[in-house]
């Protein structure tokens, strides 16, 4: 246990492990006051170690796929420790707070009571993707001390467990802001509640396009989250074609886009641990994937990321145009199959490598406007399995799944445990 500084005052801040209220009831019941008491001083160390899981499965279950991600959340809710709604944002012109989910409304009313009765801890997120907005807010100290302020605030009226702060596309600018905002947030936070921090993912400096490997450049401040969050997910997700080592390793002559390849999981997770404790780390863990509309040229393979998907969607679409999903060099599920549209979109979804002919591309593709390749690549049960396995290697916290919304493999729940 460590200090913990709230309004001027130094508190011990508790583990944090399941209290077995049953059984304290029990004894407040049964026993007179001075037995319980004695009681519950001797054998809640041995009861919060039996409580207490040795791996961590948390999730989080997004606004747009409430009703389906709850109802299959309540059929596993034994299986998971804590629950993420993806609920807020931040209104980056005011700085306010923005309940996305509507917590007070419709099911949740009776949801969370339910799951809390069942020990699962409710932490939700609050995400922000506004890199202009957030190092505005931030670096404005009573515009962040406010914002502080009201986080904590809003933890202690709604009786969460704790708060999870996503806020990306933050700029290396913006580094020390944030490191206050963090350290500010942990004072600011009730007794015995939970910091999260999500965070980016950080490759090696060989395996970045851009090679400086700067601390300066990083917009997170590992160190400072290392000290002041009680846990770290980071969202070894959406890798796309980001690694340069691992693309010219399994991209070259073949088609290479995944959303997590363990590999490069596993190489986040060894930068991470250089500064982070293991024992607060979440590995960060997709259940859905891409569709990309491919094309070869001089040497360059050029992926357009066309739109997201699910497992169910990825299933459904192979199946209607007969294809077999199979097993890629990424551990993900992937097929491909030809359109005769080709669909422009935005620079920041467009990506360029070099590339031998992937051999999967019809010859038909390769010099036509009338036939382009489509590919899919996504995650299924084993995928995911294979990234909770390596968080077990690593002796990590435990995983966070992104994302609980009744669409991923069912399968994969029978991994969880």
């Amino acid at each position: 246990m460590r200090d913990f500084r709230y309004r001027g005052k130094v508190q011990i801040r508790p583990p944090y492990f399941h209290t077995p209220i049953k059984t304290i009831n029990f004894y407040m019941i049964k026993k007179s006051v001075k037995i319980f008491v004695i009681t519950f001083l001797f054998l809640t160390p041995l009861i919060a170690s039996a409580a207490t899981p040795s791996f961590y499965y948390a999730g989080w279950l997004p606004f747009w796929k409430k009703t389906a991600g709850a109802m299959d959340v309540a059929l596993n809710l034994e299986k998971i420790h804590e629950i993420s709604p993806f609920s807020y944002e931040v209104n980056s012109k005011t700085g306010a707070l923005v309940d996305k989910l509507k917590i007070h409304e419709g099911l949740w009313r009776g949801w969370l009571p339910a799951a809390r009765d069942m020990g699962v801890k409710i932490i939700p997120s609050i995400a922000w993707f506004d890199g202009d907005g957030i190092h505005k807010l931030l670096s404005n100290t009573k515009k962040r001390r406010a914002h502080e302020d009201a986080i904590a605030k809003l933890v202690k009226d709604e009786k969460f467990d704790g708060i999870d702060i996503d806020y990306e596309a933050k700029k290396a600018e913006t580094n020390p802001y944030f490191s206050l905002f963090i350290k500010g947030l942990w004072m600011r936070l009730p007794v015995g509640k939970i910091l999260s921090c999500t965070i980016e993912t950080r490759m090696p400096a060989d395996s970045r396009y851009t090679k400086t490997a700067d601390p300066n450049n990083y917009a997170n401040d590992y160190a400072v989250l290392n000290k002041y969050c009680d846990q770290i997910r980071i969202m070894t997700y959406d890798q796309g074609v980001i690694d340069v080592k691992l693309d010219a390793q399994k991209g070259n002559g073949k088609l290479y886009a995944p959303v997590s390849d363990p590999d490069w999981a596993e190489k986040i997770i060894k930068e991470a641990i250089k500064t982070i404790s293991r024992k607060k780390i979440m590995l960060g863990v997709p259940t859905y994937g891409y569709e990309y509309e491919v094309t070869w040229a001089n040497g360059l393979t050029t992926y357009r990321r066309l739109r997201s998907v699910n497992y169910t969607t990825a299933m459904s679409l192979a199946e209607w145009i007969s294809a077999t999903p199979a097993r890629n060099s990424a551990g993900e599920l992937s097929y491909i199959y030809s359109s005769s549209t080709l669909i422009e979109v935005s620079p920041a979804l467009r990506w360029i490598v070099s590339s031998t002919p992937p051999d999967v591309i019809p010859t038909e593709s390769l010099n036509s406007s009338t036939s382009i390749t489509r590919f899919v690549s996504f995650t299924d049960a084993e995928a995911i399995r294979q990234k909770i396995q390596l968080a077990k290697k690593y002796k990590l916290r435990g995983v966070a799944i992104f994302k609980l919304d009744g669409e991923a493999d069912p399968a994969f729940w029978s991994h969880i445990k």
